[in-house]
């Protein structure tokens, strides 16, 4: 961590510290006001993650913080398989299984669709060319719903509805990143003098997308199942608590070493390590170990992820990219709406021809999801960490790099903050979000997760 905040901290520290004592200054100084604002929210029972954003976007804008910029390679190695790994060890995997039919249908090709409708909005609408407009939309289009979590498990709201956004999220971030990396390989081609894709070029390409979607997950599932078998033989709590956190990160790293998805990579080993690790590797006594590790990793992590999210968005807006942002909000608020209603649509329908079909099946048939969740599932695509990770990681020779980074700093901005404040106001308001109302949950909630107030994890924890 430390060496990561020094590629951060190192040109803004004053000329007699060295590198290594701004970086510690500057983590000090931020996770003291990310504990001064999670506080704070907490009286006010409004979630912490939005408040940290706007706290980094005022500091941002005042300058009283020197001037941060976020390196990729921090968000892209340090928070995200943190965050990653922390939401697929917690989430209800029999939830899982149960909502994963619409989980699938809105990460996937709902993805897919998302980034087509966007991409039509910035071209017709913003005039961008049409692949740097694939490209953006693949940057804008995976959700963030870290404020979205916290503020349903802060308001004791259902369970079920966690499970599906954040399933989507965790799966959409990974099928989001492969879009991206195909989009911009392309249009690096096509960029080089006489650039041109021949058949063969293609063929390469298909493959490599084939292996991005494919070849990550199963890293990740093969990881955490050596893992398991190996935690098998070992009884000692900090060994076992290390192996997670090898784990974690080693999936990213090999997944990226063989040039496949990282990302998906942690999900599926924080998914294995989560249910069958949990249950048959790790033991008894190291078990609480492990989760609360993971909770006070995702509790750091999350804070200054967004409190930097925050900083770098109030130091990088300009007035060129208003109306750009606008068109981009509007494609992919609408292609948010899009996939939301059109994915729930045809599943609700399975869902009732499957219970008319086997009424007496109760276990692994697909639910219903309410009606009135869909408005909020469309709030809920929030975007956030991946977005912005993938903008600065765009190389310096591409065309419009420097427009492409402030759009997507508005859209992190006005979604995060506009549909974030929104949901905490109607979400306290909104029937039929308890739950056994309408959702037809079937977790039972720790009693933690109905305080009133308290600093809440952002992902979905296991009963």
């Amino acid at each position: 961590m430390e060496l990561a905040f020094g590629a951060i901290a190192a040109s803004q520290v004053a000329p007699q510290a060295a590198p290594a004592e701004g970086a510690i200054e500057l983590l000090t100084a931020l996770l003291a006001v990310a504990l001064v604002v999670a506080l704070v929210a907490g009286k006010l029972r409004f979630p912490y993650t939005l408040a940290l954003a706007i706290v980094g976007l005022a500091l941002g804008l005042t300058g009283l913080l020197p001037a941060i910029e976020l390196q990729p390679d921090v968000v892209l190695f340090i928070f995200l398989p943190a965050l990653l790994f922390e939401g697929a060890w917690n989430i209800e995997t029999p939830a899982l299984r149960a909502n994963w039919l619409i989980i699938l249908l809105l990460a996937v090709p709902g993805l897919l669709i998302a980034v087509l409708i966007a991409a039509l909005a910035l071209h017709f609408g913003a005039g961008f060319p049409l692949l740097e407009a694939v490209l953006l939309s693949a940057i804008i289009s995976p959700t963030d719903p870290i404020a979205v979590i916290a503020l349903l498990r802060q308001l004791g709201l259902s369970s079920r509805l966690r499970v599906i956004i954040e399933g989507e999220s965790l799966f959409n971030d990974g099928v989001g990143a492969v879009t991206f990396t195909i989009t911009l390989s392309i249009l690096l081609t096509l960029l080089q003098p006489g650039g041109a894709i021949v058949a063969n070029q293609a063929g390469v390409i298909a493959l490599q997308s084939l292996w991005l979607l494919v070849g990550g997950p199963l890293i990740g599932l093969g990881l955490g199942f050596l893992v398991t078998r190996a935690l098998r033989h070992i009884e000692d709590r900090l060994i076992e608590t290390a192996a997670t956190f090898i784990t974690a990160y080693g999936a990213y790293l090999i997944a990226e070493l063989i040039h496949t998805s990282g990302l998906l990579a942690v999900v599926m080993a924080g998914l294995m390590l989560g249910s069958y690790g949990r249950r048959v590797g790790i033991s008894d006594s190291a078990r609480k170990a492990v989760e609360n590790v993971w909770d006070f990793i995702s509790y750091v992590v999350t804070s200054l992820l967004f409190l930097l999210l925050g900083l770098q968005i109030g130091d990088s807006l300009t007035a060129q990219a208003l109306a750009p942002t606008l068109w981009a909000t509007l494609g992919v608020v609408v292609g948010r709406a899009v996939i939301v209603y059109g994915a729930l649509l045809p599943y609700n329908a399975i869902a009732r021809w499957y219970r008319q079909r086997r009424p007496g099946a109760a276990r692994g048939r697909p639910i219903p999801v309410p009606g009135t969740w869909r408005p909020l599932i469309v709030l809920s695509g929030l975007r956030g960490a991946l977005s912005i990770a993938l903008a600065l990681s765009l190389p310096i020779t591409l065309p419009d790099r420097n427009l492409i980074t402030s759009v997507v700093y508005g859209v992190v901005l006005i979604t995060l903050i506009g549909q974030g404040i929104g949901l905490r106001v109607l979400l306290p308001r909104w029937p039929g979000l308890h739950d056994g109302h309408d959702g037809h949950d079937t977790q039972a909630q720790r009693p933690a997760e109905h305080g009133s107030g308290a600093i809440s994890k952002p992902s979905t924890q296991a009963p």
